[in-house]
């Protein structure tokens, strides 16, 4: 059976092909890409509590302990508005964890009370309490369930806090990113059912 098409033909049409790829390979790096902006990473935020915009009492300092804020909101509560501060913390267990945020707040003059009848508001939430004066802290925390020591996050903890004005002018205190001060719901209602 006679070859379909001639050898001359299937040379021409190979090298017309090879060129063809060639010239595609050429001129490719103009079609199709998008302009370089040198913006490939957002920057990283500022911490919400290390930026000084929304302080905690008596300028506590979280020191030692790895964490995140994830939400800073303020709440009704039937003794009136406070400051839920809601984070992440990492690489400890749980005593650990809470032995360092109470001692965050001891460092700046806050004592702790074992009753709530000892606060000088009626109403504080947390498992922990701490006072110095007239103000009032509550710290719960709660370990994550199968973490190992693998895992970086290990758990959650909500301060309970009185309510703070913005403390600077800076423009990153206007970005919720950075403050985690969220305009939309509030924690409880995006926080997903489970």
């Amino acid at each position: 059976m006679p070859p379909l098409v001639s050898p001359l033909r299937r040379r021409v049409g190979v090298a017309v092909g090879v060129v063809a790829v060639l010239v595609l390979l050429l001129l490719s790096h103009g079609f199709g890409r998008a302009v370089p902006t040198n913006n490939y990473r957002p920057l990283l935020t500022t911490d919400a509590i290390e930026s000084g915009c929304y302080p905690l009492p008596g300028d506590a300092r979280l020191d030692g302990l790895a964490y995140q804020v994830r939400w800073d909101e303020d709440v009704e509560t039937p003794e009136g508005k406070r400051r839920h501060l809601y984070g992440q913390y990492d690489l400890v267990d749980r005593d650990e964890a809470e032995g360092l945020l109470i001692q965050a707040f001891m460092n700046v003059g806050f004592r702790e009370v074992r009753s709530s009848s000892e606060l000088p508001i009626g109403v504080v939430s947390g498992e922990r309490l701490l006072v110095k004066g007239d103000v009032a802290v509550g710290i719960t925390v709660t370990e994550l369930v199968d973490t190992t020591a693998d895992d970086l996050v290990r758990g959650d903890f909500v301060l309970d806090l009185p309510v703070v004005a913005k403390a600077k002018d800076d423009p990153v205190c206007d970005f919720p990113s950075s403050t985690k001060r969220w305009p939309d719901a509030g924690y409880k209602r995006r926080t997903p059912i489970k």
